[in-house]
């Protein structure tokens, strides 16, 4: 604890400096925080982005048991595996994004490491930004993953905001997107989920990714491409149609990829990051870049994680049952969808929840305003961050009917000015 003088103020110390500035909780992590203490029995918890399966548990894949079986049996050394980290990992992954033909034929235009997750490779994407154009602005869509802006501060990059979400009317619609978009210079970067779009779920339709494509070639802007749910959408080809369309047709691109929801590896921290350049010439020059880098921020990244999904990928047997797991996965997320919009447009018809019909993935905005998220958590104990991000997978049979009559509950006390429903 801080020393405190007479007056009870924070005498600054040689960790805090003269102003005595401490960082804010991440909003998130607050809620998660506030979850845990509450000590309702029947707490529900939408908020923090782990998948849960229909026991409300987060599971360890099958396939990902079986690989960390292989792994203690055939490991036998605990090196360090260098700034690039597990090459034959990194391969694996392209491939599976990319499709192995076009991985293939752009093989001696990618530069990859392996990355601590999605996280570690934002920033090292983000950072190589700078160092090749200090005067870059990253354009992020107006409604983003929360921590993606906070990683771009850090790595110093200027940021512009192109237009996709409306609380009203949902996705603004891609001629809006593209008006937008042409603030942007030659040079600039343009950052893009690949599919099951965090916090919205609603994503570009293939013929957006192609004229979106055609208009980055035409205006010279980099795409960034953040695969994070790779396979939880439509499925794992469906998923990767953005991707692909831009990796044929651009010169260049960033590709941005995380094994923790797909594989559910959150607390191993196994992602990638690659470099796609003009010319195979320029390639060498890249990889340099990503050693680096990564030199700077962490030295080596974790084995472990890219050590299971390398063997996940390599084995005919055990990539068959982690393909079937990632089914269940988003076919469950596909059924909480439409469960959610029946039993939510009967309960609560003056809203529109049409949006999860035509949403992918684990997140959706819900329609709720900041009171009536307070109130949620205070009267009832479900815990949804305060943007109405909610995580669908937090819902199952046991708890999503509760739950939608308490929203219902919700939107009539504070529509009506009545906040003690017991008063009502």
């Amino acid at each position: 604890m801080l020393p405190h003088n007479s007056t009870d103020q924070p005498i600054a110390g040689p960790l805090l400096g003269p102003t005595g500035t401490v960082a804010e909780e991440d909003p998130i992590f607050a809620l998660l925080q506030a979850y845990r203490q509450d000590e309702r029995a029947d707490k529900v918890d939408l908020g923090i982005g782990v998948y849960r399966d229909s026991l409300n548990r987060s599971p360890v894949f099958q396939a990902v048991k079986a690989a960390e079986q292989w792994r203690v049996d055939t490991e036998a050394d605990k090196a360090y595996i260098g700034p690039l980290g597990d090459q034959a990992f990194c391969s694996a992954i392209t491939e599976l994004a990319l499709g192995k033909s076009l991985a293939a034929a752009l093989d001696a235009r990618l530069a990859c490491a392996q990355t601590p997750g999605g996280v570690g490779a934002l920033r090292l994407a983000f950072e190589l930004l700078m160092q090749m154009n200090p005067d870059v602005c990253l354009w992020l869509s107006d409604s983003t993953w929360q921590v993606h802006r906070p990683i771009a501060e850090a790595a110093g990059t200027r940021q512009g905001t192109y237009a996709y979400y409306d609380a009203q009317q949902g996705r603004q619609g891609f001629d809006a997107m593209l008006a937008s978009l042409k603030a942007a210079r030659p040079g600039d970067a343009v950052l893009l989920q690949a599919s099951c779009h965090n916090p919205t779920g609603l994503d570009l339709s293939e013929d957006e990714w192609h004229r979106l494509t055609a208009f980055c070639q035409q205006r010279q802007l980099l795409p960034i491409v953040d695969m994070a749910y790779h396979g939880l959408g439509n499925g794992l080809e469906p998923d990767a149609a953005g991707l692909r369309i831009m990796a044929q047709a651009m010169p260049e691109l960033l590709l941005c990829y995380t094994c923790s929801k797909n594989f559910g590896l959150y607390r191993d921290r196994t992602g990638m990051v690659a470099a796609l350049v003009q010319d195979e010439t320029l390639q060498p020059a890249l990889v340099q870049q990503w050693m680096q880098l990564a030199t700077r921020h962490y030295f080596t990244p974790p084995a472990h994680g890219a050590m299971l999904v390398r063997r996940i990928l390599q084995d005919t047997d055990l990539r068959a049952v982690w393909q079937g797991e990632l089914e269940e996965v988003h076919t469950r997320l596909r059924g909480v969808r439409e469960a959610l919009y029946a039993a939510l447009s009967k309960a609560v018809p003056q809203r529109n929840w049409r949006f999860l019909q035509e949403g992918q993935g684990m997140f959706a905005l819900f329609p709720l305003s900041v009171s009536e998220i307070e109130h949620l958590q205070n009267a009832y104990g479900v815990y949804i961050v305060s943007n109405g991000r909610v995580n669908l997978s937090g819902f199952n049979d046991t708890n999503l009917p509760s739950v939608v009559a308490y929203i219902a509950a919700t939107v009539r006390a504070l529509e009506s000015g009545c906040y003690q429903e017991q008063a009502c």
